[in-house]
């Protein structure tokens, strides 16, 4: 039989090189009754005890709004979008369904948040691309600039 041919059973036989390396190590293990077959564990390294100070972290403090659309609180700053006029804050679904009930879209388009504070309806052409049907800015510039600095005031 060659290297890694099968037996007669139906099994593969180790190949010659994995055989010497067995022999070698029982040959070991005989000579040296006191280490045994199997080698003495490892003693893990302690590491050494270091006295940092605790890390305080301070706690933001979020208004809780109420949705101009809803009338429920808005309850993390993240999940909201200003409205038209400053100090109206929004659900960002409330307003997907508003602008979805507003320009009766049709079926197969769907409203869709493009960045700074701007919708779109979107729909598919032939190839599968998005078009965008129409733009629906909601927030304006002053406003989305005004909320992202009030995020930024929050999270320091």
């Amino acid at each position: 039989m060659n290297d890694g041919q099968e037996s007669v059973a139906g099994k593969k036989r180790p190949s010659k090189k994995n055989e010497n390396k067995r022999r070698r190590r029982r040959q070991q293990a005989k000579q040296n009754p006191k280490q045994g077959s199997a080698p003495a564990p490892k003693e893990k390294k302690k590491r050494a005890a270091r006295n940092f100070p605790p890390i305080v972290v301070p706690k933001v403090k979020e208004p809780v709004p109420t949705c101009a659309i809803c009338g429920k609180p808005i309850e993390g700053i993240a999940q909201a979008i200003c409205g038209p006029e400053p100090e109206m804050y929004n659900h960002f679904d409330c307003v997907l369904r508003k602008i979805a009930d507003d320009e009766h879209i049709l079926p197969k388009q769907k409203v869709s948040y493009i960045g700074r504070g701007v919708f779109a309806i979107v729909d598919t052409d032939e190839d599968g691309k998005f078009v965008f049907v129409k733009r629906i800015p909601f927030e304006s510039p002053e406003n989305y600039a005004s909320m992202k600095r009030f995020v930024e005031e929050q999270k320091q």
